[in-house]
């Protein structure tokens, strides 16, 4: 049947510009997350900068310092000092990993722009909808205006529940990633146990470390699958989407508790705990958000199987 044909030629077209429409959006999104870990690595490496001098100050021979030893607040001092340093460095190396993914994920994205050529497929969609005008006029012209209301909703349907299942999938990724990242704070916190209360020696305290350093690793692999995660649903928030209400201001920078809590030589197991808290919430924002999409998607699954029978009652009446 013509129709049919022009159906699918028509959703085929139609795909592909919101795809194109929503590269776009995304292209704008990534050059702003870039510009934004580009002002940050500026910063804390500025604040690093400031925090060196301030340590080699401390180091040099004064009569202040001199009087610091005596009293003993010279160490303290210095202590205090190094470990602002190290949440810097942290964050400085965080945000230059950032960097160079959200840059990864803009070239990919321009790639696939250019895969498309937008004038192209506007021209085409353009004579598409001219031929189903004609078609319609030759065999129901009065079903006319009902059928293609009936294709615009099915279509909008379509392009909603795809939009959901990509940022269903970013959100699972983004599940796992949390969960290796609390995998490995679990380990440091009972290494940290060990070694603050039980006297675990040097080898505690090394694979303590070594657990950070792990920790550190899998709370960036968190990071930027939540920052895709929050993409996939900025992407659905711009559709008509009203019944889907989603809060993303705690998916992203999270781990800014992270760095600046968990290396403390006085504390860490304490700080390791309050890391391992902000994870789990994070995990439950992300879990919760997964579940409102599914309900969103059984919703629009219900719009698109009663919008589809009406269409097929209408068409089989034209047959």
């Amino acid at each position: 049947m013509d129709w049919e044909r022009l159906q699918v030629e028509q959703e085929s077209i139609y795909l592909q510009l919101k795809k194109l429409e929503k590269l776009k959006a995304k292209e704008k999104t990534l050059t702003d997350q870039i510009l934004k870990t580009e002002r940050e690595i500026k910063e804390y490496t500025e604040q690093l900068q400031s925090k060196k001098e301030k340590l080699q100050y401390l180091d040099s021979f004064s009569f202040i310092n001199l009087y610091r030893n005596w009293t003993g607040k010279q160490d303290e001092l210095r202590e205090e000092e190094s470990n602002k340093a190290v949440a810097l460095e942290l964050k400085l190396n965080e945000a230059k990993l950032m960097n160079q993914d959200l840059s990864n994920d803009l070239e990919y994205t321009k790639q696939e722009l250019s895969q498309l050529n937008e004038q192209k497929l506007k021209q085409q969609l353009e004579m598409v909808i001219i031929k189903k005008e004609l078609w319609l006029k030759e065999n129901q012209p009065e079903k006319a205006f009902e059928l293609q209301g009936l294709m615009d909703a099915e279509l909008n349907c379509r392009n909603l529940l795809i939009e959901i299942e990509e940022a269903k999938s970013a959100g699972e990724i983004a599940l796992n990633k949390l969960y290796n990242a609390q995998d490995s704070l679990n380990s440091a916190s009972s290494y940290s146990t060990w070694d603050t209360f039980f006297g675990g020696g040097f080898i505690a305290t090394h694979l303590k470390h070594e657990k950070l350093d792990e920790s550190e690793n899998n709370i960036h692999h968190a990071q930027i699958a939540l920052q895709r995660f929050k993409n996939e649903l900025l992407d659905i928030e711009q559709l008509d989407a009203k019944n889907l209400q989603v809060n993303t201001d705690g998916f992203v920078k999270f781990a800014d508790y992270f760095f600046d809590d968990i290396f403390s030589a006085w504390s860490i197991h304490s700080k390791i705990s309050t890391s391992k808290d902000q994870i789990t919430r994070v995990i439950g924002d992300v879990r919760n958000t997964l579940m409102k999409l599914k309900k969103k998607q059984e919703i629009i699954e219900k719009e698109q199987s009663a919008i589809k029978a009406k269409k097929d009652e209408i068409l089989h009446i034209i047959k």
